[in-house]
């Protein structure tokens, strides 16, 4: 029947894995309603930067890299 806590413990990391991708799309999502181009700008001395671009770029990244490391788990081919 294996371990007692096995399951508990399986069911605890892929709701870790789970959130942890969906915190990524959460940030995309709300980033694309919220934050469109050229809606937002910090006005620096020199120029302005719109938050908009390295949100949506941190986001997908974040999102791949956190999907990446689920479906290592769930497939069975992580290291640790």
């Amino acid at each position: 029947m294996g371990e007692p806590g096995g399951r508990l413990a399986r069911a605890d990391a892929f709701l870790w894995h789970l959130s942890n991708v969906g915190v990524g799309v959460a940030v995309l999502v709300t980033t694309l309603l919220y934050a469109p181009p050229g809606r937002h700008s910090l006005e620096l001395v020199a120029l302005g930067i719109d938050p908009f671009y390295p949100l949506v770029s941190l986001s997908v990244a974040y999102t791949c890299w956190t999907g990446i490391d689920f479906w290592n788990w769930y497939s069975g081919t992580d290291d640790r």
